[in-house]
């Protein structure tokens, strides 16, 4: 890879390496705003309401990227594994203070709740959710604290 100025010039020798670097750039751009929305909340914040609306808003905002990362039958990569644990870890860690006893399936529920957020927004435009996807995430994470 090389840099001439401000462009980045990579030799890209197939579609199929095209398509990873673009899921690479583009999971690495979800794990940023998630990690920038845990770092700037305030202490008495709820860190995993802060972590789902950013995976929310980020998936609402970027949705073909979303639908590449996790509406398709393409492989994750190792490529993407320099983000992937880095976030889980910290997604794990998060949910161990609501369920210190299934952290990582806490975690896993979680993700699967925010991605039914997100998918079913994005795909079904035309229904009348009765909530906020901020108001749904902050159900989902009160729901997952009320059982622990």
């Amino acid at each position: 890879m090389e840099t001439s100025g401000r462009f980045l010039i990579t030799v890209i020798s197939s579609e199929a390496d095209l398509r990873s670097a673009v899921l690479d750039a583009e999971y690495a751009s979800l794990v940023e705003a998630v990690e920038s929305a845990l770092d700037a909340a305030d202490e008495a914040d709820n860190q995993l309401v802060v972590a789902g609306d950013a995976y929310i808003a980020w998936g609402a905002t970027h949705p073909g990227a979303y639908q590449l990362l996790f509406e398709s039958d393409d492989a994750l990569p190792e490529t993407r594994a320099a983000h992937g644990p880095r976030l889980q870890a910290r997604i794990v860690e998060l949910a161990r203070l609501v369920d210190p006893d299934a952290p990582f399936a806490s975690a896993l529920l979680l993700w699967s709740a925010w991605h039914g957020v997100v998918s079913l927004r994005l795909h079904k435009t035309e229904w009348d959710w009765g909530m906020t996807a901020r108001d749904a995430n902050r159900r989902l994470v009160q729901a997952l604290s009320a059982n622990s």
